[in-house]
């Protein structure tokens, strides 16, 4: 089963039972919300309605106590429009309680009030009109019957108004009821959700770590530059399998890429040792006027570069067929090799005769004997060639050796050759207009009247000058062959620096596919340490610790493999400035005293007073090597102590190198020591002193690697001194002054960190994020995260809810930019770049092109965290940036930074 697979069943799971709880939530609220309704509506108003007839009962009683207080004892006749006004609302709210009255006692006393209502109604109608009976009475008298009948008729109202206050209690008790028994049916329903999902997560963080940690175990097996590379062992088809797949071609692909690799080297030095060897020959050819000379030097040196141990070299005489010795090397006059040869005549006249190379590898005895003092031998081989120019024959060249001719070789006598005889003709040429000028002046002197003749001469000159000038163009010609060839061989660098690249983007890609899964399992991780809900247990946080700290652990082996990788492809810069040593000092040791008190080791830095304040070099490359130098002595130290001594350096402790004006930091420790003969290996990536499979100390050996290519890269320099058993100091010595050369380039740190990482810097402690009251000021926003990963959108969602963030997502960047239409609320967008159907780069362009969006914060988020990435995500439209895995402390700063601009 894919872990993807896995992780949707028990997703689905925990959401299912979460929507279970969410259901009988909802139920049991809707009953409740029915129950408070028919509190409201039915109670509340059916007491409302008593309340107005009461009202109004009292209002006619005023109106009655004024005609009692009248003196004349006229009813005005506002007053009774007052009075005849609240009949009619009376008689509604009776008719309204009869229709809404459902309880029988409720209703007898309502009818009850309707009747003491007819029966006031109808005395106050006798006073207000003064009939028979109230002028029989009086009119006092009626007055008090009317009050005594209002009195009976307030009294049955309260009576009902009672009743219906006594039905509200008992409603609202049954519905406190019922809310209590919803409230336990959540709770318990909600600790098992919980149990089902720590025990899932559990599962599949255990799943994922052993998986993880099989592949970084083949991954720290990697030795560059080896013919194979190590393979894993896919056992399961799912993400991690596919991983490993991925891993696998990669080493089939570094494989293949060393091979080709070498092989380009191999032509790349054949070329360069050619083009030298042509540039040399040329180089001492220029400026000769003699042709013996120029032959003697020539075959002398074409014999040592192509190991010949016998050459004769002959040009063409002033007689068209034949060709005469100009120079020897290892000659030995034995009636071999003759002065004078006829064209035609023997290998050397047919090779001339045919203008082809001879190569003869089986060589005849008694054909040619090369001597030394010591005795004499027969060649291996005899290689003839005739030297041409523009098709006519100049001279031919003979050479023999002991071993067979490489095609390199023969490829140089011919190139070579080619030269000898455009030098020879220039040469030939240059003295035969020396002897025209010695005839022209012979014959000037002779000749001095006869200017036609003088003329023709000078004429001849001028056309031989032409010649020579013919000649002149054509050695131009060549100088531009080797121009051109010179352009090929910076093209074949090229096709090298292109291969790098190559491997570079390769180490990008991998470092994606890595940290992706790496980005949810250390943002889950840490959530789960902060432990934010109370509901695990310390064995349960130090679980969540433990995988935080592995993933970590495994970022850091990525980290530092890009590092290298840097490193060796020439691409990590340097940003020098002015650096305040006590700073550096002081913040190293905060940082490794809690170190020593775990270890129950001495920690101590000391600085001597020669040592200047202030020194100038990269501050984040010096703070890398100590803090890695003071790791490495913390982790093989078991007793005793550790110690961080800074002083002004006058020498070095080996070969005696001179260290004028450079300041030491030297970490001494009494740990487990060095063997002597291990003191080089402990810098070669991927070693260490114990390279055994059971050693006691784990880690990759790249911190000392790492550290000496940055001190050299520093123009300082690592020296070891450690004897086994007693401890080791190791001291890095650096220039105290600006260093003016063109390494010193400035260093891009980007927001995410190396191949770019996170690194810690002198004043900055990284802890995980747990300021509440920073979170909170992020609360009710609303934030889009765009990433085809479920497992980095739910371990983002979840850290965005925690801080109250209203969290949406979509998948690709298609997506994102529909719902940006659709939900044009969203206050930020958090673009993952490498996506299928659109990828964050055109995403992000798409949105600054819609005008409502032109300023909405974009925080481009990805795991290829490459040199230069920052750039281009800002170039395509991003706010800001960081890389896989989050940093929640980071992540939360920046979106306070742009949710509040």
């Amino acid at each position: 089963m894919k872990l993807r697979t896995l992780l949707y069943s028990g997703f689905g799971i925990v959401i299912g039972v979460m929507l279970l709880i969410l259901m009988i939530a909802m139920g049991m609220s809707r009953e409740q919300n029915e129950r408070m309704n028919e509190l409201v509506q039915d109670r509340y108003e059916k007491i409302k309605m008593a309340n107005v007839i009461r009202t109004e009962i009292g209002k006619i009683g005023r109106e009655l106590n004024e005609l009692a207080y009248s003196q004349d004892g006229v009813i005005d006749i506002e007053n009774i429009k007052d009075i005849e006004k609240s009949y009619p609302k009376i008689n509604n709210s009776i008719d309204s309680l009869k229709q809404v009255i459902k309880v029988k006692e409720a209703k007898e006393t309502l009818l009850v009030t309707s009747e003491k209502f007819q029966e006031y109604k109808a005395v106050v109608n006798s006073i207000i009109t003064l009939d028979s009976e109230v002028r029989e009475k009086g009119l006092q008298q009626s007055l008090q019957l009317a009050e005594q009948k209002r009195e009976q008729l307030v009294t049955s109202i309260e009576n009902l108004i009672s009743i219906q206050e006594t039905i509200m209690d008992e409603t609202i008790k049954e519905t406190e009821d019922m809310y209590v028994r919803t409230l336990q049916i959540i709770i318990i329903t909600t600790i098992l959700g919980v149990v089902m999902g720590l025990g899932l997560a559990l599962f599949v963080i255990r799943t994922i770590s052993t998986r993880l940690n099989r592949v970084k175990n083949v991954m720290k097996q990697i030795e560059y530059g080896t013919e194979t590379y190590p393979k894993i062992d896919i056992i399961h088809k799912d993400e991690v399998g596919e991983i490993s797949l991925a891993f696998n071609e990669m080493s089939s692909a570094l494989e293949q890429h060393e091979k080709i690799e070498r092989e380009l080297m191999e032509s790349m030095e054949r070329e360069n040792w050619l083009k030298t060897r042509l540039s040399e020959l040329a180089t001492m050819s220029q400026g000769s006027l003699d042709s013996e000379e120029l032959g003697t030097k020539f075959i002398y040196s074409i014999s040592r570069m192509v190991e010949a141990n016998y050459a004769m070299l002959y040009t063409k005489g002033k007689k068209e067929n034949q060709l005469s010795k100009l120079a020897s090397y290892a000659f030995v006059d034995k009636g071999i090799g003759r002065d004078r040869i006829t064209i035609g005549e023997g290998l050397v006249g047919q090779c001339a005769l045919d203008g082809q190379p001879i190569l003869i590898e089986q060589v005849p005895d008694n054909y040619i004997k090369i001597a030394s003092g010591l005795g004499e031998t027969n060649p291996s081989a005899i290689f003839i060639l005739p030297i041409l120019i523009e098709g006519e024959l100049v001279g031919v060249m003979e050479l023999a050796k002991l071993t067979s001719f490489t095609p390199e070789q023969l490829s140089l006598i011919e190139q070579a050759a080619v030269q000898l005889g455009i030098t020879l003709n220039r040469i030939e040429k240059h003295m035969q207009i020396q002897e025209l000028l010695e005839e022209s002046q012979t014959l000037n002197e002779e000749l001095q009247t006869q200017s036609e003749e003088l003329q023709t001469q000078q004429e001849e000159l001028r056309t031989m000058n032409d010649e020579l000038e013919a000649q002149y163009h054509s050695s131009e010609q060549k100088t531009k062959e080797l121009e051109k060839i010179q352009s090929e061989l910076v093209t074949k660098n090229e096709e090298v620096i292109q291969s790098s690249k190559y491997k570079s983007e390769f180490l990008a890609n991998m470092s994606h596919e890595l940290r992706t899964p790496l980005n949810s399992l250390i943002i889950l991780a840490q959530m789960l340490t902060e432990n934010k809900e109370g509901n695990l247990d310390e064995k349960q946080i130090e679980y969540a610790k433990t995988i935080h700290s592995s993933g970590n652990d495994l970022l850091n082996l990525i980290n530092d493999i890009l590092d290298l990788s840097k490193i060796e492809s020439g691409k990590m810069e340097l940003h020098q400035g002015e650096v305040v040593v006590n700073d550096i000092l002081s913040y190293t040791e905060r940082q490794f005293t809690h170190v020593a008190k775990k270890k129950n080791l001495e920690f101590s830095v000391s600085v001597s007073d020669d040592v200047p304040s202030i020194l100038y070099t990269d501050e984040q490359r010096l703070y890398q090597i100590i803090k890695n130098l003071l790791s490495n002595a913390f982790k093989f130290t078991e007793k005793g102590s550790v110690q961080l001594v800074v002083g002004k350096a006058s020498h070095g402790k080996k070969k005696g190198t001179a260290f004028t004006d450079h300041i030491m930091f030297s970490v001494i420790d009494t740990g487990i020591g060095i063997d002597q003969t291990k003191h080089t290996i402990v810098f070669d990536a991927f070693r260490q002193a114990d390279g055994t499979t059971s050693r006691k100390y784990g880690g990759t050996g790249l911190g000392l690697s790492i550290s000496r290519e940055l001190a050299r890269m520093l123009h300082g320099v690592i020296e070891v001194d450690s004897v086994e058993g007693e401890g080791s100091t190791f001291t890095l010595y650096l220039p105290m002054t600006e260093i003016a050369t063109e390494e010193n380039l400035y260093f891009t740190q980007e927001v995410a960190g190396s191949i770019e990482k996170t690194e810690e810097k002198p004043g900055q402690d990284l802890q995980l994020y747990s300021k509440q009251e920073e979170v909170n000021s992020l609360a009710g926003k609303k934030i889009m995260v765009v990433d085809d990963d479920m497992r980095n959108i739910f371990a983002l969602t979840s850290a965005l809810e925690g801080a109250e963030v209203n969290v949406v997502f979509s998948e690709n960047g298609k997506e994102a930019i529909d719902m940006l239409v659709s939900q044009p609320d969203i206050d930020l967008v958090l673009m993952d770049i490498m996506m299928p159907e659109m990828d964050g780069y055109e995403a992000m362009q798409n949105i600054r092109s819609m005008q409502p969006y032109e300023s909405l914060p974009i925080i481009a988020l990805t795991a290829k965290a490459m040199m230069h990435d920052r750039q281009k995500c800002i170039d395509a439209g991003a706010s800001d940036y960081i890389s896989k895995p989050v940093n929640l402390e980071q992540l939360f700063s920046l979106l306070k930074v742009w949710l509040h601009k």
